[in-house]
């Protein structure tokens, strides 16, 4: 209720004017203190809910992509040297052989009775030549007569040799260790050079080619890591390493092909396939910290360092790369140190905090597939 003694003060005797108007005063300054007490404890804040995480390392890299093509490490068409019919095939589909398998036997009766001939002509001429030396160590028989034999069996080893070659002709044989792919002959077909019967693939490593614009060349060397994914396995990546920059790039496009060895120990990767490539420099691990505990005024950026257990402080950092979800510290933290990462709206320095939880990482990115 308000006091009526300043509307009774013009009625009063001047001699107690004086008392009422300090008692007045005093008991209003009063009543303004409290006002002020009451005000600021109305004001002050209870302790801000936060989700802190440590600041730990993490591998952060330079990366750039490009659109690659598998191929085989070896590849090759094995075809027939002559024209022959099949007699056999000593292989299946997808076979894993060795070099000097037998692969395909084309006829060859002809040539082994060939063979058998040269054979025996040069044996008759070693017998001969051993009976002739004898006679002309005794004077029998002229040395001329021996070297005319020696001239016939020099020419049925001639005859041998040439038998045996036409024989191989006819054996189609794995030049090296790989993997084959479908047949396309049958026993008794007539083949002809040039006639596929069957592809034969080194998959163990494979060669990934594809092309770089020129300004990125000087980035380039062999030995750099590389990743890479396919469609064919999503989610999953391959690791390989440069091994060889084409000497020339090309004049329309500007860019030069680049080759790289992927390991492939289960023959998954097949030639042809289409793969995304990551090639990946200044690989180094760095202090990190989630990207959603930043806080960015203009060019600097800050985070909440927790500061004992009650309390917060805000620290600028400096910071550099960028994986997805979290960002590279060069400097202002040190490994270990508690940031906040959720409850950042409102909080300031030297803020009360009560931790709710911690952070369990980056949400996942959205994939509009997934959700089909």
């Amino acid at each position: 209720m308000r006091s009526p003694w300043p509307n009774m003060l013009p009625y009063l005797p001047p001699h107690l004017r004086l008392p009422i108007v300090f008692v007045l005063l005093v008991a209003n300054s009063g009543c303004t203190k409290s006002d002020e007490a009451a005000k600021e404890a109305s004001t002050q804040s209870p302790p801000a809910k936060v989700e802190t995480t440590k600041v730990v390392d993490r591998w952060f890299a330079d990366e750039f992509e490009a659109l690659g093509t598998v191929r085989a490490l070896e590849a090759i068409d094995l075809s027939s040297n002559v024209t022959e019919r099949v007699a056999s095939i000593h292989f299946e589909d997808g076979d894993a052989v060795e070099k000097g398998k037998l692969l395909v036997q084309l006829e060859n009766s002809e040539e082994m009775a060939i063979l058998r001939g040269a054979e025996a002509q040069e044996a008759e001429q070693e017998r001969e030549i051993k009976r002739l030396e004898g006679l002309v160590q005794g004077g029998a028989v002229s040395e001329v007569r021996l070297e005319e034999h020696l001239t016939r069996r020099d020419i049925a080893r001639q005859a041998v040799e040439e038998a045996r070659a036409q024989i191989q002709d006819r054996q189609i044989k794995a030049p090296f260790d790989g993997v084959l792919g479908f047949r396309r002959v049958s026993a008794g077909a007539l083949v002809e050079p040039g006639d596929l019967i069957a592809t034969l693939d080194i998959l163990d490593p494979v060669k990934l080619d594809f092309t770089v614009p020129e300004t990125f060349l000087s980035d380039l060397k062999s030995g750099l890591e590389l990743q890479a994914e396919t469609e064919a396995f999503p989610g999953e990546l391959f690791s390989g390493k440069v091994t060889q920059i084409d000497t020339r790039v090309n004049p329309v496009t500007r860019s030069a092909t680049v080759r790289a060895e992927v390991p492939n120990p289960n023959n998954r990767l097949r030639p042809g396939m289409l793969m995304t490539t990551t090639l990946v420099k200044r690989r180094k691990q760095s202090l990190s910290v989630p990207e959603r505990s930043l806080v960015s005024v203009l060019s600097d950026h800050f985070v909440f360092v927790l500061n004992g257990e009650e309390t917060v402080k805000r620290v600028k950092i400096t910071i550099g790369r960028r994986v997805p979800g979290f960002v590279e510290v060069l400097a202002g933290l040190t490994k270990g140190d508690t940031i906040v990462t959720d409850g950042l709206i409102g909080l300031v320095d030297g803020r009360s905090v009560e931790i709710t939880g911690t952070f369990d990482g980056p949400s996942e990115p959205y994939q509009p597939s997934s959700s089909l």
